[in-house]
């Protein structure tokens, strides 16, 4: 399957999204993104930009929200036509990639959060957009998340049940509104620490809908991972 991606997608790094040249394709980065990978620098919260005590959300930033927890693997900025490559043009290569980075980070800086996860679980795309893309990117990057570390990855354990507006298309009230009641839990989740993982941190209305969610389904914390965070600095 990859050599056939490779023939109708070009190599591409995926951090940047430049192409590979050809002594690079045999890894997944260009040679100035290994050479110092753009993750989100530590003691920096990845959503208002404020120094924290490590490499997660601040606590001023997380009184707003149901879940436990949050980071972010890099900065929006960083990752942004990449994730537009992955997503919008189907070069899922670079999901796999992205996905990788993703788990190096966790193993890193976060090697708490596997120690305590029982399950992960991917933010749901509605059956019909899903169709439409071919694929639920936040699903590959889950996929090969658990390759690499390990964890449980319970890929229908969310459900979105109804159709609803992209939600960069909306202020944040309409953001909220939109989203509400529009997950299901499709599986028992009593007493388990999930940690729930999405490609795009903005406002956080969809990780916080899905965390409800997975509360009224018994589960006991909640915490989020994403590829990136749009900050609001």
């Amino acid at each position: 399957m990859k050599k056939l991606l490779d023939l109708i997608f070009l190599p591409r790094c995926a951090v940047c999204g430049e192409i590979l040249m050809m002594e690079e394709r045999k890894g997944f980065l260009c040679r100035d993104c290994a050479g110092a990978i753009p993750y989100f620098p530590k003691k920096v919260c990845p959503h208002c930009g404020n120094e924290t005590e490590n490499a997660g959300f601040c606590g001023f930033c997380m009184k707003h929200f149901a879940f436990a927890s949050a980071c972010a693997a890099f900065p929006y900025e960083e990752v942004r036509d990449a994730i537009h490559l992955f997503k919008y043009d189907g070069d899922q290569t670079i999901g796999y990639g992205l996905g990788e980075l993703m788990a190096e980070y966790l193993l890193n800086d976060h090697a708490e959060l596997l120690v305590k996860t029982d399950m992960m679980v991917s933010v749901p795309l509605h059956p019909k957009k899903e169709k439409h893309r071919g694929f639920n990117q936040t699903q590959i990057l889950c996929e090969r998340i658990a390759e690499k570390t390990g964890l449980l990855f319970e890929k229908k354990a969310l459900e979105r049940k109804r159709e609803t507006i992209a939600q960069s298309e909306l202020n944040p009230e309409e953001r909220k509104q939109n989203l509400k009641d529009a997950f299901s839990a499709a599986t028992d989740f009593t007493g388990k620490r999930v940690l729930l993982v999405d490609d795009i941190f903005t406002t956080g209305t969809t990780c916080n809908e899905c965390a409800k969610e997975l509360y009224r389904a018994g589960a006991k914390e909640v915490m989020v991972f994403t590829l990136s965070a749009a900050g609001t600095k």
